[in-house]
């Protein structure tokens, strides 16, 4: 019956529309069913007022309040909506694409409440006043693109409990700076058959406030959304993370759980692309993320604009190698110097190479997180000549002062670096180590090669400490002797202690003056001693009964006598007698002139067969026995003597009996 009477009314409404509507002037006009749709595309600017009156008159008749259901007004020069249009209670889609609004009326849209469809796209409308669209819980598609809105109420898309329909709100080209977190209150009436698009693309927005005090955390209300950011100018993706309070401190793991998994699908989905990111160590976490979720889409088109391709094109940031994100610091970064975060090595780098420093700075930039370490470089100052404690080397891994002039290192700047990762001491001056630097536990890996070490008895005990920390050292075979001169170039992990302490060349001299000097002693206390004996040799012989010549040194020869007694005979008696009687009484044979010379024959004679027959000679000397013989002097005591020495006899022994005038000597 009902169907049958729109069968009849539906013409009869179409009759009147077309009766009581005369097309705006200047206008077109197309009727369909319950739609009108009004165009204006060559009406001038100066016809609004009338254009507006035209309108009011045509849609404030009855037919048209009751049975309207779609209206379009598009193309036209109006600034502001038709009062007409806020009557028109039963339309679900209104079109107001292509005009010149700037703005849309209060307490006019909140009346449509069957409105389904609402899009005022390519205006001017400048910004979204809290209530505009109130109670409107049918509404599903609200299209603002392309309009020049600044400002959107903080109350607008705020209220979970408003639009709740609302799944497609567009809202990209326009002129946004800035966002509050209300698009989450749109996206929690998704619904796995039924997400929500929010577009916010191709706007201004840099910035990501909270007013609203939205704190999102693991467990709210799950989102089913697509948020679309792309071509805005956004330089850190963390601004939002920290703008939006979405735990910055650990954002990838808030950032999975408002992904809201659904086994290997997301439910909310995020898109950032543009080109105008940093690219440095803000977003590092999130890079590092997306390279274990190579599926995740918050990265797809995003670029750096401080990196280009060959062709001139902003890189994509997944094509960047992850120690390429860093952040120059300036705060606190010592003068001439230059501090870098490098999140991919959990270090911050100081780099004051060359600055001419002469000693350490007092203070660096503080670390952006607990587990990031300093990496000093303070290489290649000549004007550093020692090194000082520091409150940051507890935080440091790397410390390079090679190359400098550091002469020493101190034993508490020593226990401050030995539990570094790598410390660099290359190229100084450096002779040797505090003393008590064996008592320190060093774990540090340890460069100190090309230093001109002194290699010294006193300094030997570092070969030992150097050799138990081999394993720590990476330069072993640089680190070589430069002084004393004997040990130029040796290294001193292969030198022993002897090596250090004892010099070649005067051990050798050593030994020799050692050699020397007791063989000089022992001549010379041979010589003392003979000269002792000499001196002393008649008390000797007498009191210790002591005989050197008493042997037998002519075995085996034809001898007769044992001793010839020689003396002058003047001297015979008393002291000549007396001594061949001695001998004789000892039992020797004794040969005397007086007594055993043959007659006849010349006294040479006599005296060399004596000799020859004796095995010694005792000559009683006296200055009768030398006046006596005087001038046969050499006849007699010369020629036996030579005979003698040639026979290799023992040497006569002499009996000098009283003094011996100088005058008589000097007369010899």
């Amino acid at each position: 019956m009902w169907f049958a009477l729109t069968l009849f009314t539906l013409p009869a409404y179409v009759d009147a529309l077309s009766n009581t509507t005369q097309c705006p002037t200047g206008c077109h006009c197309h009727i369909r069913s319950s739609s009108l749709t009004v165009g204006c595309r060559q009406l001038p600017a100066s016809h609004v007022k009338q254009l507006s009156n035209e309108l009011d008159s045509i849609l404030s008749t009855d037919n048209v309040i009751n049975h309207l259901r779609s209206l379009s007004i598009i193309n036209t020069p109006l600034t502001h909506v038709p009062a007409s249009v806020c009557n028109l209670v039963k339309l679900t889609s209104l079109n107001l694409n292509n005009n010149t609004l700037t703005e849309l009326p209060n307490n006019c849209f909140t009346k449509l409440t069957k409105l389904v469809k609402l899009s005022a796209s390519r205006n001017s409308i400048t910004g979204l006043q809290d209530g505009l669209f109130d109670g409107m819980q049918s509404l599903v598609t609200l299209d603002l693109s392309s309009n020049h809105i600044a400002f959107i109420g903080l109350r607008m898309f705020s209220n979970s409990s408003d639009l709740t329909s609302l799944r497609l709100l567009y809202l990209a080209w326009n002129r946004l700076t800035s966002l509050e977190p209300w698009w989450y209150y749109r996206c929690i009436l998704g619904s796995e058959t039924s997400r929500v698009l929010v577009s916010l693309s191709n706007n201004l927005i840099s910035t990501f406030t909270n007013k609203l005090q939205f704190h999102f955390r693991c467990g709210m209300k799950r989102s089913y959304c697509d948020l679309h950011l792309e071509s805005n100018r956004i330089t850190h993706i963390m601004d939002i993370a920290n703008g939006w309070n979405f735990g910055a401190d650990n954002f990838v793991a808030t950032y999975i759980c408002l992904r809201n998994f659904k086994g290997n699908d997301a439910c909310m989905s995020i898109y950032l692309g543009g080109s105008t990111y940093s690219c440095d160590c803000t977003d590092f976490d999130i890079y590092r993320s997306v390279k274990y979720f190579q599926n995740d889409e918050i990265l797809n088109d995003v670029r750096c604009i401080s990196k280009l391709t060959p062709a001139g094109r902003p890189m994509h940031v997944t094509s960047i190698p992850l120690s390429e994100f860093i952040c120059q610091l300036t705060a606190r970064c010592p003068f001439g110097c230059r501090c870098v975060y490098r999140p991919a090595n959990l270090t911050l780098h100081v780099y004051c190479s060359a600055t001419n420093i002469s000693s350490l700075p007092l203070d660096l930039p503080p670390l952006p997180k607990s587990n990031v370490k300093y990496k000093l470089d303070f290489s290649n100052n000549k004007l550093l000549r020692r090194l000082q404690h520091r409150p940051y080397f507890v935080n440091t891994s790397i410390l390079d002062v090679s190359n400098c002039s550091l002469t020493n290192i101190a034993l508490g700047v020593l226990k401050d670096i030995a539990d570094l990762s790598v410390v660099n001491l290359r190229g100084n001056i450096i002779q040797t180590f505090p003393r008590n630097a064996d008592t320190v536990n060093i774990s540090a890996i340890l460069l100190i090669g090309n230093n001109p070490w002194k290699c010294s008895c006193g300094n030997s005990w570092v070969i030992g400490w150097l050799q138990s920390l081999s394993d720590h050292i990476s330069d072993t075979g640089d680190i070589v002797c430069r002084s004393p001169s004997r040990m130029y170039g040796r290294n001193v992990l292969k030198s022993t202690v002897e090596n250090f302490c004892v010099d070649p060349v005067k051990r050798v001299l050593t030994i020799i003056l050692s050699s020397v000097s007791s063989v000089v002693f022992v001549v010379f206390l041979l010589v003392i001693t003979g000269i002792i004996i000499y001196k002393l040799r008649v008390k000797f012989f007498r009191r210790w009964k002591f005989h050197p010549f008493d042997r037998d040194e002519c075995v085996g020869e034809d001898m007769g006598y044992d001793v010839f007694l020689c003396c002058s005979s003047e001297d015979h008696n008393p002291h000549g007698l007396r001594i061949l009687r001695e001998m004789e009484s000892n039992g020797y044979r004794v040969c005397y002139h007086l007594r055993d010379f043959l007659a006849g024959v010349p006294i040479t004679d006599n005296m060399i067969q004596s000799i020859e027959r004796s095995k010694r000679t005792v000559c009683l000397v006296t200055n009768n026995f030398l006046r006596r013989l005087c001038t046969t002097l050499f006849d007699v005591v010369s020629i036996p003597l030579a005979y003698f020495n040639y026979k290799r006899r023992p040497p006569c022994i002499y009996v000098i009996k009283g003094r011996i005038r100088d005058s008589f000597l000097k007369g010899l």
